[in-house]
């Protein structure tokens, strides 16, 4: 369920309908476990006099800087790596930043894990997969069975082992204990 938040500068619709659309496709392009109806772009405008940089207000000749936040279950290392570097190639090409001032352009990944987000009340890990018959994570249900299976098994191989160890193939004769010897006395 990745949340991009879109800090900038007041930005005109035909923009915001591209950047909606080209950071949800590079999203999904790194990130193959999200789903279009769950990737969100919010918008976040602020004036120029809402943002300063060395103590000088934007309104006051200061460069802005555009700042995206991507929150985003349980990211790798190499996949953070494509994000933010490919995220910061769309905004710099939509919003016509030369690439002198690619520095300006901020990417922070948020990442979380799903269980600690809710939709509708759910955690992100229980909610049903797009088709509705199956859940998107198990929560280790595959990983559970296969401990108890492995538990079962070695606890079978324990038994016979042990069994091998201790067991032998003597008879036991339950006859009564052999009164004296004829031509003894008892005495």
């Amino acid at each position: 369920m990745p949340y991009l938040r879109l800090s900038s500068l007041l930005l005109d619709d035909v923009t915001k309908r591209h950047l909606a659309d080209e950071l949800t496709a590079t999203v999904l392009d790194i990130l193959p476990a999200a789903k279009p109806e769950w990737t969100s772009v919010h918008f976040t405008p602020f004036e120029p006099s809402d943002f300063a940089i060395a103590g000088r207000l934007v309104s006051d000749g200061g460069i802005a800087d555009t700042h995206l936040d991507i929150s985003a279950p349980e990211v790798d290392e190499r996949s953070w790596f494509a994000l933010r570097n490919r995220l910061t190639d769309v905004l710099i090409e939509a919003l016509g930043i030369p690439p002198s001032e690619r520095w300006h352009v901020n990417v922070k990944l948020n990442s979380y894990d799903p269980h600690t987000f809710a939709l509708a009340g759910n955690a992100a890990d229980e909610l049903p997969a797009a088709s509705g018959d199956r859940p998107v994570r198990t929560s280790g249900g595959l990983r559970v069975a296969a401990v108890w299976l492995g538990f079962a098994l070695g606890a079978c191989v324990a038994y016979l082992c042990l069994r091998e160890r201790i067991g032998s193939d003597a008879i036991v004769d339950i006859a009564p204990p052999p009164g004296p010897a004829p031509g003894e006395r008892d005495g």
